[in-house]
């Protein structure tokens, strides 16, 4: 808990700073923020220790939360090292330190193990999931900047993001490879999954495939038709709400409402 806690201040430390620089155009703590986020990282890590058991993984609802946003945070704060996107960090990082405070609140139990035999199933999901889950952060922030472009309202936050054309390449760029991860998540799901009646994984299975469609599309029609804009920003976003409610949506209703 003292772990989770740590990080959890840290996280908010470096979206404060974040906010400072970005709205209220303050001087950037560059150095700062990078310490901040490395540490946050890091500490949150160790509060994982506890996930393991005799039987397999303990990765529950919370659990499984607490591991994507720290996933997600860690491919941002990578990506941030070459690439003008830290300002994600605004969204992504108070999202981990709330995932980490819903686990301490609301801890898995010892019962929802996965076993070791379908790890890799499971990070290539959680791995789709965290670039997918950055690539709609990506587009919110594309939908932010192209409102007000448009409208010609152009204010502090807006003047320091990078070029339309920049935030859009990179929203590709992150959805082309988190489609592929998803793909061959579905692939070895279809290997390890035994039954996928007797499991209770057809709500969830069926979700990610319709998923998997929509994003399929979109990454077509970018390649061959030059799909940007709108399109690119509502396709991106619906396809994930329905990964989210295949993945998050079908532990919520099986582990805490029907246990």
């Amino acid at each position: 808990m003292l772990l989770s806690c740590l990080a959890i201040a840290l996280y908010f430390a470096a979206t404060f700073l974040l906010i400072r620089y970005f709205v209220i155009n303050e001087p950037q703590h560059q150095q700062t923020i990078f310490l901040l986020v490395s540490f946050a990282i890091i500490v949150q890590a160790l509060t994982f220790s506890h996930f393991w058991s005799d039987k397999g993984i303990i990765f529950g609802l919370a659990n499984s939360a607490s591991f994507v946003t720290w996933l997600i945070s860690v491919l941002l704060f990578l990506s941030s090292l070459s690439k003008p996107i830290h300002v994600l960090g605004i969204l992504i990082y108070p999202l981990a330190a709330f995932t980490l405070a819903f686990s301490i609140t609301f801890p898995d139990t010892i019962n929802k193990v996965i076993p070791i035999n379908i790890a890799l199933h499971v990070l290539l999901s959680i791995t789709a999931y965290a670039l997918l889950a950055l690539a709609v952060c990506q587009s919110v922030l594309l939908n932010i900047q192209e409102k007000h472009l448009h409208a010609r309202k152009i204010n502090n936050f807006i003047n320091k993001l990078p070029a339309l054309q920049t935030i859009e390449a990179l929203l590709f760029q992150i959805l082309r490879i988190g489609f592929y991860l998803l793909t061959l998540s579905l692939l070895s799901g279809f290997i390890f999954i035994q039954d996928i009646f007797s499991q209770h994984l057809i709500h969830k299975t069926t979700l990610s495939i319709i998923a998997w469609i929509i994003f399929a599309i979109l990454v077509f029609g970018r390649k061959v038709f030059g799909w940007r804009g709108k399109q690119a920003i509502t396709s991106t976003q619906f396809g994930f709400g329905i990964l989210v409610i295949a993945y998050f949506g079908s532990k919520f209703v099986l582990e805490r409402l029907l246990t």
